[in-house]
């Protein structure tokens, strides 16, 4: 791992004489650095024939400096850091060049795109089928479209759509938008057991270089229920609400100087987040006319936030060789806010804090903790405790290929719920592969260790990680003691394949074995599925939230 700023600081204060750009075409080179690949093979010329690249006005919009602007070697690592969170990226570096005068340098901008054209299988069997079809950067202008489709026989309403437009970067402001609608239950429903539809906006602009003063965002939409499994009039729930979310923070502290060094003081700032979901129609079922979630709910949310960001580059943690930026980072939050959820009025005050170290193994030290609780009458409601601590191991050479070692064990509890609902083990939330299950309660403890080996195997551009995982959950559904509750194991084995080339989820196949099951579960659990790529958070500065408990 390298410090992102480190190949840009002996040029820090010389004048950018002349920028270019080199576009590496999306097949054929091994990775952003190689220019000397040529072929002779037509398939590889007509696969980058049907893909635009992105046009050099977008790369150019992209960026943080101009010609004649003085070098700052902080502002090129941040800049190479939101080319490569672009989703139609790959790759992208910043090459400085040294001149014939020794106070001028020169700039290439090398990216690598992702080809635009994508699908994703999501679901296919004979009485089912679920698809989406989309282009993440159309002609090459940083815009993207998408539609998708469902078709289940056993459904009511059989079939199902949705689609979106998406444009980053508008006009060089730097916030992407996107607008769309579906009815395929993919929006985060209320509740479960409940199909949903809905029309929506979403407006952004992340705090995308560390000196950026102002971020926030906006989104609205207009939700309803869909009767896909032909329930009766007496029990569906018919309902319909809107949501609008909107946020911003002042970042009014900055670490870094306009002379291209920085201080060792962290950044400050200030963040606002207004909340309404307001119901149109409710459900007429006497179960849910007092049920919190189906109820208006807003609030007002307040944010003091300190923070120091760093990163560095590296390669193989969650990807499979792209270029990854991993955070060395510290943050503190002091929240306050006040809610109405059903017609009671809380106020809520929260406190978090989260910091990553480089340990002298040479792997990577995190450990979180908040603690937040809505208040009424001075009297303590919805308290959320949150603990969690994660390492990533160095890169090790194994055989031909490479391998890493991931550990993360993470505490949720409530004492004194009121609106909140029990915490479950499924899946994401516990154990992988469990679903459906009954166990709950209110503290819960999660244990998790994953090791990955980047394989030397490729074929047609596909890499393979292979990986052994054990996993252990505890939750307080017995005894209200969390530690006296039955410990429920796992164990997997599988492998993931992707080619970073394209644009497709990575592909995933699992088996795993349970040793105690609770009832309803089989002790082994196959799946062959795709899920989305993890990536660190880039981005210091996102809407302030009550502490999450699901």
């Amino acid at each position: 791992m390298i410090r992102s700023e480190q190949s840009f600081l002996p040029h820090v204060g010389k004048t950018i004489r002349h920028v270019s750009y080199r576009r590496v075409k999306v097949f054929g080179p091994g990775n952003i650095n190689d220019t000397t690949f040529t072929t002779s093979m037509k398939l590889i010329h007509l696969a980058n024939r049907l893909h635009f690249d992105s046009e050099e006005w977008l790369i150019r919009q992209s960026l943080f400096f101009r010609e004649q602007d003085t070098l700052n070697a902080y502002e090129l690592a941040d800049n190479e850091r939101y080319l490569r969170s672009r989703p139609f990226i790959q790759d992208a570096r910043i090459v400085v060049t040294e001149t014939g005068s020794p106070d001028s340098v020169d700039i290439t901008v090398v990216t690598k795109d992702v080809f635009e054209y994508g699908a994703d299988l999501s679901e296919l069997s004979a009485k089912s089928v679920s698809a989406r079809m989309f282009n993440n950067n159309l002609f090459g202008a940083g815009q993207g479209v998408m539609f998708g489709f469902r078709w289940n026989n056993a459904f009511s309403r059989p079939w199902g759509t949705e689609a979106r437009y998406s444009k980053y970067n508008i006009l060089g402001t730097f916030i992407d938008a996107s607008i769309g609608y579906t009815t395929l239950n993919n929006q985060m429903p209320l509740d479960s057991g409940v199909y949903e539809g809905s029309y929506y906006l979403q407006v952004d602009r992340p705090l995308f270089r560390n000196s950026t003063k102002f971020a926030g965002g906006l989104g609205i939409s207009s939700n309803y229920s869909i009767n896909v499994y032909g329930m009766p009039d007496s029990t569906f729930r018919d309902y319909g609400y809107k949501v609008i979310d909107v946020w911003t923070g002042y970042n009014f502290r900055n670490r870094y100087g306009k002379d291209g060094r920085f201080d060792n003081r962290p950044n400050l700032a200030l963040l606002f987040r207004y909340y309404n979901l307001l119901f149109e129609n409710r459900p007429k079922q006497e179960i849910y006319v007092r049920d919190p979630i189906y109820n208006d709910h807003h609030y007002y949310l307040g944010q003091f936030l300190v923070f120091k960001q760093d990163y560095f580059k590296a390669h193989q943690f969650f990807g499979f060789g792209r270029t990854e930026d991993i955070p060395y980072v510290y943050s503190a939050a002091l929240s306050a806010g006040w809610e109405n959820w059903t017609g009671r009025k809380r106020f809520y005050t929260g406190i978090e804090a989260q910091k990553y170290w480089h340990t002298h193994l040479n792997g990577i030290l995190s450990i979180g903790a908040g603690v937040g609780s809505f208040w009424q009458q001075w009297v303590s409601e919805d308290m959320v405790i949150r603990a969690n601590a994660s390492y990533y191991s160095k890169l090790m050479r194994l055989w031909k290929g490479h391998w890493r070692q991931f550990v993360t064990i993470d505490y949720l509890g409530n004492p004194n719920n009121y609106f909140y609902r029990p915490l479950n083990i499924n899946m994401e939330y516990g154990l992988w592969g469990f679903k459906q299950t009954k166990i709950s309660g209110y503290h819960r403890l999660n244990l998790r260790s994953e090791t990955v080996f980047y394989s030397p195997l490729k074929i047609y551009g596909f890499k393979f990680n292979f990986f052994g995982s054990i996993q252990a959950s505890q939750v307080s559904w017995k005894e209200s003691y969390l530690l006296e509750n039955p410990v429920y194991t796992g164990y997997g084995l599988g492998v993931r394949v992707k080619n970073e080339n394209l644009p497709l989820n990575t592909f995933k196949l699992g088996a795993y074995y349970y040793p105690d099951v609770p009832p309803g579960m089989r002790n082994f659990y196959f799946e062959v599925t795709t899920i989305v790529d993890f990536r660190f958070d880039v981005f210091a500065m996102k809407a302030p939230s009550f502490l999450l408990f699901r």
